[in-house]
């Protein structure tokens, strides 16, 4: 019995520390709103660039593939990094940046590659 809960226990503390995703894609049948638009046929655009725990960004690509969505301080350390299967055209996603300091920061969306697609700043204000 002691053994089981200690698993238990040991189940829960390892669920407990795992870190959440940074990056949402929303459902890709929602139209995409006019404050995310982009007229190029690639670029990234948030919704807001002060924001105090998400923002909806808009990822428009020229082909499909496996892309990285990069959070850099403003000294361009990496904060936050995720992986992200994108579609060819518009892409909306949503960034929570709730667990960041108040700050600036880049929002760098590179190929799987690390070859940069497009970049942006946001400001963290609690």
């Amino acid at each position: 019995m002691k053994k089981l809960i200690l698993l238990l226990s040991l189940g829960l503390l390892l669920t407990g520390c795992m870190k959440d995703d940074v990056i949402d894609v929303i459902d890709p049948t929602v139209e995409v709103p006019e404050a995310l638009k982009i007229q190029e046929a690639k670029g990234l655009k948030l919704e807001s660039t002060i924001t105090s725990s998400e923002v909806r960004m808009n990822v428009k690509l020229d082909f499909p593939g496996v892309y990285r969505v990069k959070i850099r301080d403003i000294e361009k350390n990496l904060v936050s990094q995720e992986k992200l299967t994108a579609n060819e055209g518009d892409n909306l996603l949503k960034v929570y940046v709730s667990a960041l300091e108040d700050d600036s920061y880049t929002i760098e969306l590179t190929q799987d590659d690390h070859t940069l697609v497009g970049i942006t700043s946001l400001v963290v204000q609690k």
